[in-house]
This record gives structure tokens, sequence and C-alpha cells, in this order.
């Protein structure tokens, strides 16, 4: 027994020279008796001990009354301190868990406006840079959960494949209004009217004569002279003549309703928000209306005179073709064709002809993407009709722009 007690001692001083043992006994080994463990209380008789390069068990008999070291991932894996294991939490791991569980949980409507009402009426006296950062800030901290949170990334899409997510078989030019609302049906009623018109004007003022000079003859002349104008404003400014006849189809039309407006505004404010622009400014009459800023840091031309103003980047171009073409899909969501979008979309154009992509000159790349900003935006209004269909009760009612934030974002 002494024989065996001395090889382990010889074995612990070549693996490790420099390991001390202290108050070491040697007690007799006799059936059914318990060892003392290495940390001086009952325990299994393979307790491990520590040297440089290996683990051993214990004999029975060797008592170590300093703790032992662990040499190896094996040992530190098997090794469980009992106190150590029911440790409770400390207070400020406690309060870190009920932030994060908050952070987590949706916010009720009441919840998100007392949220962001303050950091909101600060945001609205500064920058577009301060707007930015303050949604930023109210997004890390788990209230707004919507904001910003619409990847985008322009791809070509067909006509067919846009026509069969509209589930249409109209034209895409009639019903998103691409080529304009004027057709050509349109232009050729208005020439036959300026010239009958004209015609009727000269008939009866032959058929009521009067005096060279008179009120008959110079109605005459004005009327004969209907035709003339048109095709001279035609030939210079034919835009002028479609915005007319535009704006008079648009006033006559049955579907001009309130209804249409506020899907169109709503479309509007749900795509800036979800694709992180920041809003510029907002109105409730005449009818609701929000401004967003081209970009993060501001409007394009919003720079000194003698500074050349950052085009638009990729990112920023994708982003307002969804924006633009959002309007348009608010009121597909409801009616067979849009009405309200020619400006929209001559804002867009806009945005290509100062991108910085050189692949936006060319006019179908252009097409493409207004497509497939139009394909995002129906995607944007479906994935997020519960808070697109909030959000337009709340500018029926003429709603502030917090609470128009806080129904995107209730639960």
């Amino acid at each position: 027994m002494r024989a065996q007690i001395l090889s382990s001692l010889c074995l612990v001083a070549l693996c490790q020279p420099t390991f001390a043992l202290t108050q070491i006994s040697v007690q007799a080994s006799r059936p059914n008796t318990k060892s003392v463990g290495a940390w001086g209380s009952d325990s299994d008789s393979h307790s491990w001990m520590a040297s440089n390069e290996a683990c051993f068990a214990a004999p029975r008999a060797l008592l170590l009354h300093s703790a032992p070291r662990l040499c190896s991932r094996r040992c530190a894996t098997s090794f469980r301190s009992p106190a150590s294991s029911r440790r409770p939490l400390n207070m400020q791991q406690q309060t870190d868990a009920k932030e994060e569980n908050a952070g987590n949980r949706a916010l009720s409507f009441e919840e998100t406006l007392k949220e962001i009402k303050e950091p909101c009426k600060k945001a609205w006296e500064g920058s577009a840079t301060d707007v930015y950062d303050t949604f930023e800030r109210l997004k890390s901290q788990g209230v707004l959960k919507k904001w910003n949170s619409m990847p985008v990334k322009s791809r070509a899409v067909s006509q067919n494949e846009l026509k069969r997510m509209l589930k249409t078989e109209l034209d895409l030019d009639t019903v998103l209004g691409i080529s304009g609302g004027v057709q050509t049906e349109d232009l050729k009623k208005l020439t036959v009217g300026a010239f009958a018109s004209s015609a009727i004007i000269g008939v009866l003022g032959t058929a009521i004569g009067g005096e060279t000079g008179g009120f008959v003859y110079w109605l005459t002349f004005l009327g004969a002279s209907i035709p003339l104008v048109l095709v001279g404003v035609g030939s210079v400014a034919p835009s002028l003549i479609g915005g007319v006849i535009s704006g008079l189809q648009w006033q006559f039309d049955k579907t001009n309703t309130m209804e249409r407006r506020i899907r169109h505004e709503a479309a509007h404010i749900l795509a800036g928000y979800m694709c992180g622009l920041p809003i510029e400014g907002y109105e409730v009459e005449p009818m609701p209306m929000c401004k967003f800023y081209d970009r993060r840091e501001g409007n394009i031309d919003d720079v000194e005179a003698w500074k050349k103003a950052r085009p638009f980047n990729e990112e920023e171009v994708d982003k307002l073709a969804v924006v633009c073409l959002s309007g348009v899909m608010g009121e597909l969501s409801l009616y067979e064709r849009a009405a309200g979008g020619q400006q929209d979309l001559e804002q867009l154009q806009e945005v290509y002809f100062r991108a910085e992509s050189e692949k936006l000159r060319n006019n179908r790349v252009r097409e493409e993407t207004t497509r497939w900003g139009a394909m995002k935006a129906r995607t944007l209004l479906e994935e997020n009709n519960d808070s697109f269909m909030r959000l337009c009760k709340q500018l029926e009612k003429g709603a502030s722009i917090e609470e128009c934030i806080a129904s995107i974002e209730a639960a």
C-alpha cells in the first residue's frame, strides 16, 4: 500500500515539479470507509486532480487541503460548483431581462403614441437628419418596428408579370397612367369639338348678321379662330392641352371621391415610412397630405448655391420609385384603374434624370424600374394591409402625423 502511495507522489512530481502538496495524511484503507474529497467534504473518491499535462483520479487515501486546478476542458465541463448553479440573477441582469422583454413586446396604439409624441415634436423642428436619427433611436428602443423596415432592390419586371399580379387584362398605360391620362381618342374628340363649335358659331353669326365691327362680327371671328388656337398650342405645348383634358375628366369622374384620395395618400405615407424617408411636413386641410424628404440628409436641392447637388444613388432611386408608385397602388386596392398618379410619375421621371446610374438613361430600364416600383408597392400594401386600413381611418378623421405613425405601429 505504501509503495502505491509513493509511486503516485513520484508521478505528480514528474508531471509538475513546482506542484506542492501540503499537509498530506496517509490513512489506512479499510472497507466501507468514506474518504474526504478535495473540498474537505464527503464526496466520490474519484476527485479530479490537476497537473500541467494530465488529469487523474486521486488515490483513496490522498487528501489535499487546497482546491485543485482544472487542467483540461474535459475537467472544466465535468466540474460544477453547487453554489454557482443556484445563484440568482443580480439586479442588473433582471433589469436587462425586463428591458429585452419590453422591446420584444408589441405596443398598443396609446403606448406607441405616448412614446413618440415628445421625441417627434422636437424632431419636426430640426432637419431631415434630426428626424431620421430620432426615428432610428426609437426603433432601437423597440418603439418603432416598421420604420425603415422595407428592403429594396430593383429588378426587371415585364408587363405580363405586373398584369398577373394586378389580375387585370387592361393596358398598363391605362391602369397606371404611365403614358398619361389623355389618350389619342380624347384628342380626336377635342379636335372635332373645336371645329364643330367654330362652324356653329360662324353659321349663327352669318344668320344673325350685323354691322362690321359689332359684337356679332367679333364673336364670329373668335369662333373661327378656335381651331387655329388649338393647333398652335398643341404644337408648342401639348402637355398643356393634356393637363386641361385630364383635369376636366377628373372633375367629372364619379369615382373622384374622398375615399380614393385618402387611399392614395395613406399608401404614400405607409410606403415612405417603411422605406425610411424622413417626414418633411404634414397638412390636414383641405385634405390630409404628407411630404417626405428625398433622402436621409434632406432634399436634393437643399444645398448651397455654389455646391453641386449629389445625384441619387441606386438605393435612393429604388425607394423613391416605391413611394411614387404607392399612391397608384393604393387606388388600385379598391378601384379598377388609377386616376391621381400623373404628378407622382412626373416626379419619378425627374428622379431618374438626376440619378447617378447610367443604366437609367435607357428608356427600357426606366419603364422596368417603374413597373418594379409598382409591384413592390403593391406587395407592401398587401403585407401590411391592417396598418394601411388603420391609417386610412386616421386620415378620414384628420388625425395628427403622430397618430398616423402610431396607427401603423399599433399591434
